[in-house]
């Protein structure tokens, strides 16, 4: 699949994209880039190692150790980002090193905690301090004037990037102008007090290069680092070999008021893209020194615009419109079109939650890859395809026919729930989960080859595994017996939970018409099964009941009001709402953030605006972290940076105000806005062939369709046809008060 053609002219407007701040102390959280096969967490310094406020962390896709009893966690590369620069009494990254000898004669009265300001940070030497990420590049600028332990004064601007365009490649520059005549020293580093989870590091160095190759412990998966260095006309001053830090450093002598700008590129790679990752990390390296930092950067600024065809505009709420910037970007940062890996919970940004892949990946981040990056979002349901035996087996092991997904999944889609947790056993429904992504992707691009070759098995599969897990009850009726529902605090497998029974029929009913546009068998047994199970109601309250037996306790997060969406069950209006008011005020304020995001999108379907902006803003301020606006897991602490935040929240402006539904014939639209915004504009839309900008204004909704046939659109009841490169105004539904 290629990328979608671009409808917008060159990204403008820097203040709408760049994220800045002027101080690295004060409620600073670290941010992060990434291409989608490799990041990089940056810390305060602009490059290189930290371990506080947030470890600093280097992550590639797929490197999971794997040792025997234990689950798969995700093993970490060793810093690759340093290029620390030093005039021989100190160097710019000491000056952030709390209790670093470099530091120590700087800090307010010896305490790093008392540093709380950019005021006192200019007691330590550092002042002038901006960093930026910007959104539209992911390249980190981090630049600031030192004064070393010596007194010099020299001011260091940083660059750093992972190139969209080149998946093995990363990239730090910095330019140094120094106030003073002497020596500059330049350090050029592979730090391992980042690494984890890795053994049988080796390393080495040649001209202008420094190399290390690691493994990830039990699994054996190797991995490369190549680091090669240019800049002015310099020799090697040191060269450091063995346990520690690889690193070399080159002395320069320099004269005031001029300029020096020293670029590493870094290639990386692992066993599981060659047989000889230090040979391809080479190459990478090499081809990217050859090209320059220059083109590079543009290459890199290309390919992210080529990705932001695909953009979100709010207007009337210009932190907001950062926000959803924001999270679109953390997305894109852990995925990219030809990589067959699901991002975790927390994408490539850290090994929270062990980088396993859980239903976050299917239900919270995915749709937002799907609308505007079918390419992308078919790459991350490789992960599943292609551990599709492994789901087989695992059903095999408790008696089911199928195939079932766990839980947590690692490097070869085992059940990775670590032993103590009885989620791994009981929480079953991302089976069914995986099989609503499934079924969507097919939907959203028509792809009849895909859908044969991977679609197909997998939907079958899910539905064989349901179809056999079900049980027939002495009422006629089957049950699903003895599982955990999303909501987590019900950790006693229950009985029929609605979600989970509700999510089975569809997935049995999805391989049903999968079987029909293909012209294969459907089991009867999954149509029998799937119109017998039990869907507990309440006739009295007109809710859905949780399980059998729930009698209104706390809830940890969205369970029953996800029915209505995404699974789009066929209830009333009525039904929707009841369950929304029951469910929300016995569902835990201090749960996710997914949460808010699924009661705003309910909210905009039954038409309340108002409500549906009052869950957007919960879904995201108590959340979002500065200055960088990344997604926390918790109100307090959790994973970070956290990717099912930025995916749910993400879904509220592709499918809550526009109402977008999938269908295999056309499109259902169902736009409307609130009153606090001015416009919600989703451009770079994809639907089978087509690409199209929806542009939803108060007074009507514009569809624009750039390529492909006519698109089908129902909306308030009626059936439109728009035409290619043409546009069609529907009504925006009218909030109730």
């Amino acid at each position: 699949m290629t990328p979608p053609t671009s409808t917008r002219a060159p990204l403008q407007a820097p203040e709408e994209w760049v994220l800045t701040t002027d101080d690295p102390l004060t409620d600073y959280h670290p941010t992060f880039t990434g291409n989608g096969y490799l990041a990089a967490r940056v810390p305060a310094a602009g490059n290189g190692f930290a371990e506080a406020p947030v470890r600093t962390q280097f992550h590639v896709v797929g490197l999971y150790t794997e040792n025997e009893g234990e689950w798969s966690r995700k093993a970490g590369l060793p810093a690759w980002s340093t290029l620390d620069v030093g005039d021989g009494s100190g160097t710019f990254n000491g000056a952030f090193a709390p209790g670093s000898p470099d530091a120590a004669e700087h800090l307010v009265g010896g305490d790093w905690a008392a540093v709380t300001s950019p005021v006192a940070a200019l007691a330590r030497g550092i002042s002038g301090y901006r960093q930026s990420l910007d959104l539209r590049t992911g390249v980190i600028s981090t630049s600031a004037r030192w004064t070393s332990p010596a007194g010099r004064v020299t001011d260091v601007r940083y660059e750093l990037l992972t190139d969209r365009s080149r998946p093995h490649v990363g990239a730090v520059t910095v330019t140094v102008t120094p106030r003073w005549d002497g020596r500059l020293e330049v350090t050029d580093a592979l730090d391992g007090r980042a690494a984890s989870r890795v053994q049988d590091t080796r390393a080495g160095a040649a001209e202008r290069q420094i190399w290390l190759t690691t493994a990830a412990e039990g699994s054996g998966i190797p991995a490369a680092l190549v680091s090669l260095l240019h800049g002015p006309s310099a020799l090697p001053h040191a060269v450091l070999e063995g346990d520690g830090p690889t690193a070399r450093t080159v002395a320069v002598e320099v004269v005031a008021g001029r300029s020096y700008t020293f670029t590493k590129y870094v290639g990386v790679a692992t066993g599981h893209d060659t047989d000889d990752p230090l040979a391809l990390a080479r190459a990478a390296a090499a081809e990217a020194a050859a090209a320059g930092y220059d083109r590079l950067a543009g290459d890199n600024s290309r390919a992210w615009q080529a990705a932001w065809a695909g953009d979100i505009v709010v207007r009337g709420d210009a932190r907001l419109q950062r926000q959803v910037r924001g999270a679109k970007f953390y997305l894109l940062t852990s995925a990219r079109e030809g990589s067959p890996w699901s991002p975790s919970p927390a994408g490539l940004s850290s090994d929270g939650y062990n980088g396993h892949v859980f239903w976050d990946t299917e239900t919270w981040i995915w749709p937002s890859l799907l609308a505007q990056h079918p390419a992308i979002a078919e790459s991350v349901l490789d992960y599943r395809a292609d551990r599709l035996d492994a789901a087989r087996a695992y059903a095999a092991s408790a008696g089911h026919r199928g195939a079932r997904f766990p839980w947590e999944s690692g490097l070869h889609g085992r059940e990775d729930t670590p032993a103590w947790a009885p989620f791994g056993r009981y929480e079953q429904h991302v089976s069914s989960d995986v099989a609503l992504a499934f079924w969507q992707f097919w939907l959203a691009t028509g792809e009849e080859r895909w859908l044969r070759e991977k679609g197909w098995p997998v939907l079958r599969g899910i539905a064989d595994f349901w179809a056999s897990r079900a049980v027939a009850g002495e009422d006629g009726a089957y049950h699903i017996n003895g599982v955990i529902p999303p909501d987590e605090y019900a950790q006693e497998p229950n009985d029929d939970s609605a979600y989970t029974n509700v999510a089975a029929r569809a997935s049995m009913r999805f391989a049903a018409e999968a079987a029909a546009v293909l012209g294969e068998s459907a089991d009867p047994r999954w149509t029998e099964v799937a119109d017998g199970l039990v869907v507990l109601f309440d006739e009295d309250r007109g809710i859905h009941l949780e399980y059998t037996g729930y009698a209104g306790q706390l809830i940890k997060q969205a369970d029953v009001v996800m029915l209505a969406y995404p699974w789009e069950n066929l209830q009333s209006d009525a039904v929707t709402r009841a369950d929304l008011e029951y469910y929300h005020p016995r569902t835990d304020e201090d749960g996710p953030s997914m949460t808010d995001s699924v009661h705003s999108i309910v909210c905009a379907q039954l038409g309340d605006a108002k409500a549906a902006f009052e869950y957007t803003r919960r879904s995201v301020e108590p959340f979002v972290r500065p200055p960088f606006d990344q997604f926390a897991e918790a109100r307090e602490g959790g994973a970070f940076t956290f990717l099912t935040g930025h995916g749910g929240f993400l879904q509220e402006f592709l499918y809550g105000y526009s109402g977008l539904r999938w269908r295999a014939d056309r499109l259902v639209l169902a736009p409307i806005l609130p009153e606090q915004l001015e416009a919600v504009t989703l451009y770079g839309v994809r639907w089978r062939g087509r690409v199209f900008d929806i542009d939803i204004h108060p007074d009507g909704t514009t569809i624009r369709l750039h390529t492909g046939d006519p698109l089908p659109v129902d909306a308030a009841g009626r059936s439109h046809r728009v035409p290619t490169g043409g546009e069609l105004t529907i009504p925006t539904r009218t909030p109730f008060p």
